[in-house]
This record gives C-alpha cells, structure tokens and sequence, in this order.
C-alpha cells in the first residue's frame, strides 16, 4: 500500500487516474495511508484515508469491440467482480457510475479489458481522511 508523507491528511482532494487498460488485471487506484510527521509535541502518526469514487469513464480508441471487467481488492487479497465483460462497441466509450463507493486504505479498484485495442480509462474521485471512532 503507498505512503503518503505530508504534514496534515488529505481533505477533499479531487483527484483523477487515467491507465491504458491491458487483457490482464491492472489496479487504476490504490487509496494511501498518509503519515503525518512529528511537529512539536505532536507524534508522527499514520492517518487512514478513503477514496470516494464518483464515476470511472473507458473509451475504447480501436477499431474492433472490446469487453471491460472491472473488480474491487481489499487489502486481504479478497476481490469480488463488479463489472464482467461490458461490452464497448469500436470508437465509443462507457460511463460507469460509481455511486461515490468508499475506498479505504489498502483496497483497490482494477480493471481488464478482453481483446485489448487501446482502451483508456480514467476515474475521478475524492481522497478525505477516514475517521475512525470508538464505541464505548
């Protein structure tokens, strides 16, 4: 899982990840942990994060169809299939909605595409700090 050394967490970053998508597993995102160094008598701590995915857009640039599979990992090494064999005709593209799924540190979202010929993905999201509670 990436680190991400900074000196506060991230607080709404809208970010964007764009991958040419090959015929095999490939992770388009990954959410960090952020370690937040000693400042003062603050100690160096590490500040979980969630990635917000708002909407995941695949255009196919070839001249044949392609089929997208897309799955979510967590950090235990479980996946489960979200996406299996979307169909995107030549010279189109598809909009996934993601309905802002949370992300949290360590899993990721990756993606295959099935007779690859030059599919690019790109996903949008929001990166905030993952608060964490205690129940007493």
């Amino acid at each position: 899982m990436p680190t991400i050394t900074t000196p506060r967490p991230p607080l709404n970053l809208f970010n964007v990840e764009r991958i040419s998508v090959p015929s095999f597993w490939t992770t388009v995102l990954e959410t960090p942990d952020y370690l937040i160094p000693e400042n003062g008598p603050d100690p160096e701590r590490t500040v979980k994060a969630v990635a917000l995915l708002t909407s995941l857009l695949v255009a196919n640039n070839g001249e044949d169809s392609i089929e997208l599979s897309a799955r979510f990992r967590d950090n235990n090494g479980l996946s489960w299939l979200v996406l299996n064999k979307m169909y995107i005709p030549p010279n189109d593209f598809a909009l996934i909605e993601l309905g802002k799924q949370n992300l949290p540190s360590g899993d990721r979202l990756e993606l295959k595409c099935e007779n690859f010929q030059g599919a690019t993905a790109s996903l949008s999201y929001v990166l905030n700090q993952r608060e964490e509670y205690v129940v007493l």
